[in-house]
C-alpha cells in the first residue's frame, strides 16, 4: 500500500476561472481532450463549444497561461459576466436583423485588439501607434478599461475620433471632432491593422462567460450572432494580411443551437472546436483518464504506477456491487465539473484516507446530488421561466418514483393541481430531457434487454412520452428518492 493521503491529491476546482486563480501551476494539471490546444493554434478554429461545466473557461485560462511564457504572445481574456446585453440596444446599426449588433461588436473587438497592441513594447513607434494612444487617452482615459465602461462611454455618442485621422484628412474636414462610433469604426480598423502589420508578435483575445445573463430572447441571440460574425471577419482579415491575430469565442452549445442564421452553419462546420468528454460508461472514458492524469501529477509515488495500477490503488472497492468508474460516470453529466465535485467532496470529508472507498461515496451522495440539481437548474435558466423549473422539480420530488409513466404523472398532477396550476408539463419534461435530468427506458423483447436513451448520448433524440421516463441517478438523493 502506497503511503498516499487523499488530501495530497489535487484534482482541481469545479470552476476553471477559480482554479487558474488558486493554483499557480494549474496548467500542469490540464488534460487536453482531443488535442484541442493543438487545434486552436490552427488558423481556422476560433469558436469553442461545450456544455456548461465541460471546461471551456479552463481551456481559455490554459491558452492564456501558455501564452504568458512567450514574450511575443499577448493574450487577454474578456469576461462578460454581469454584462447587460440590452445595453447594446442603443448602439445598433441600421443593418437588418440579426446583424444590427455587428458594428458595435466589431468596435469592441478592435478596441480589445488595440489594447493588446499598445501593451506590446516591441511594436515600433509609428504614426498609427501614436494615433491609437491618443484615441484611448482622449476617449477612455487609458487602456485599462473594460467592455462595460466602453459601452457606457460609447452610448453618449461623443467619440472623439479625429485622433485616428491623418492631418490631411482633418484639414479636409471629412470628420467631425465628435461623433458616434459608427463615424469612426473604419478609421479604428485601419489604424489597428496598420499597427498589426508592422508587428512580429502574436495576439489572442478570448471572450468568456457570455452566458451569464443569457435569456432566450431576440436581442441576446442577435447580439451573439453579430459577435460571432465580427470575430470571423477580423480573424479572416488577419489571415489575409498575414497577421498573427485571433479572437476566440467560448460558448455553451445549448445556446449556440438556438441561434438561427444561414452563416452559422459554415462556422459550425469549419471554425468550431467541441469540448466533448464522450458518453461511454467505461474505465476507458476520458474522464477516468483525467482523474489518473491529475493524480499522477499530484504524487511522485502514483506517477510511478501504470494507469491501471493507479486507478486500482485509488479506487480499490466497488460501491454496492457497482464498479467505481461506473458509479462515478452514471451519476455525472459526463463533464469534468461533476467528476471533480464528487471526488473533492470525499477528499474534504476523508482527507487522511489513502483511497476513495465505498463509504466515502455513499456519505457524500446527498451533497453531490444537490450540487447536480443546482447545475441542471442553472443550465435551464434562460431557456425556461424560473417558476416552471421550480414546479417541475417539485412535482417529480412529490411523485417520488425513479421510473415514471407519463399518464400516471399527469394524473397525479391533476389530483394536486392546486400546487401545479400553471405548470406546462409536456414542455418542461422535454426541457428536462434536453438537459439530461431525465431519460427514456424501454424493454426490447426480442433481445430481452433494457435500453436507455439520454440526450447527452444522442443529441438528435427526443423524449418519448409513451416510454418509461427515468430520473437521472445523480439527482435522486436531491429529489428524496
Amino acid at each position: 500500500m502506497l503511503n498516499i493521503k487523499l488530501k495530497d491529491i489535487y484534482l482541481g476546482e469545479n470552476d476553471g476561472k477559480k482554479e487558474a486563480a488558486y493554483k499557480d501551476d494549474f496548467e500542469k494539471f490540464f488534460v487536453d481532450i482531443d488535442e484541442n490546444y493543438k487545434k486552436i493554434q490552427e488558423k481556422k478554429f476560433f469558436l469553442v463549444l461545450g456544455r456548461k461545466g465541460a471546461g471551456k473557461t479552463y481551456f481559455g485560462q490554459y491558452i492564456k497561461k501558455i501564452a504568458s511564457s512567450n514574450p511575443l504572445h499577448f493574450c487577454d481574456i474578456t469576461s462578460y459576466k454581469d454584462f447587460k446585453f440590452h445595453e447594446l440596444l442603443q448602439l445598433r446599426s441600421g443593418d437588418v436583423t440579426p446583424n444590427e449588433y455587428y458594428e458595435i461588436w466589431k468596435w469592441l473587438l478592435l478596441l480589445d485588439i488595440g489594447k493588446l497592441c499598445l501593451s506590446d513594447e516591441s511594436v515600433p513607434y509609428s504614426s498609427a501607434k501614436e494615433k491609437l494612444h491618443a484615441f484611448f487617452n482622449n476617449n477612455y482615459s487609458s487602456t485599462k478599461i473594460d467592455s462595460k465602461k466602453i459601452v457606457e462611454i460609447t452610448k453618449k455618442g461623443q467619440i472623439r475620433g479625429s485622433f485616428l485621422r491623418s492631418f490631411v484628412d482633418l484639414s479636409a474636414g471629412q470628420k467631425l471632432e465628435e461623433g458616434t462610433y459608427l463615424d469612426y469604426i473604419d478609421d479604428l480598423e485601419s489604424v489597428v491593422f496598420e499597427i498589426l502589420i508592422e508587428s512580429s508578435s502574436k495576439y489572442t483575445t478570448i471572450y468568456d462567460e457570455l452566458d451569464d445573463k443569457f435569456r432566450n430572447d431576440e436581442y441576446y441571440k442577435n447580439s451573439i450572432i453579430s459577435l460571432l460574425k465580427a470575430a470571423d471577419y477580423l480573424n479572416l482579415k488577419a489571415i489575409e494580411l498575414n497577421v498573427d491575430l485571433k479572437s476566440i469565442i467560448l460558448l455553451r452549445n445549448d445556446i449556440f443551437s438556438l441561434l438561427n442564421d444561414p452563416d452559422l452553419n459554415k462556422l459550425k462546420r469549419v471554425n468550431t472546436l467541441k469540448i466533448d468528454w464522450g458518453t461511454k460508461v467505461a474505465i476507458s472514458s476520458p474522464l477516468i483518464n483525467m482523474i489518473i492524469v491529475k493524480a499522477k501529477k499530484s504524487s511522485v509515488l502514483i506517477s510511478a504506477l501504470t494507469d491501471e495500477q493507479a486507478f486500482k490503488t485509488l479506487f480499490p472497492q466497488n460501491i454496492k456491487g457497482v464498479s467505481p468508474d461506473r458509479f462515478i460516470l452514471e451519476r455525472s453529466f459526463f463533464r469534468p465539473r461533476d467528476v471533480i465535485t464528487i471526488l473533492n467532496l470525499i477528499i474534504d470529508k476523508y482527507e487522511n484516507s489513502t483511497y476513495f472507498g465505498w463509504k466515502g461515496f455513499l456519505d457524500v451522495l446527498k451533497d453531490y446530488s444537490e450540487y447536480l440539481l443546482d447545475e441542471v437548474r442553472n443550465e435551464m435558466y434562460g431557456h425556461y421561466p424560473d417558476d416552471q423549473i421550480d414546479n417541475i422539480f417539485k412535482l417529480l420530488k412529490n411523485f417520488n418514483k425513479h421510473f415514471v409513466k407519463y399518464d400516471e404523472l399527469k394524473e397525479y398532477m391533476k389530483k394536486n393541481i392546486y400546487h401545479y396550476q400553471d405548470l406546462e408539463l409536456e414542455r418542461m419534461l422535454i426541457g428536462l430531457f434536453k438537459f439530461n435530468a431525465i431519460g427514456n427506458k424501454w424493454h426490447n423483447e426480442f433481445k430481452r434487454k433494457e435500453y436507455y436513451t439520454w440526450a447527452h448520448r444522442d443529441e438528435k433524440t427526443d423524449l418519448d412520452l409513451s416510454k418509461t421516463i427515468v430520473i437521472h441517478l445523480g439527482l435522486r438523493e436531491a429529489l428524496s428518492m
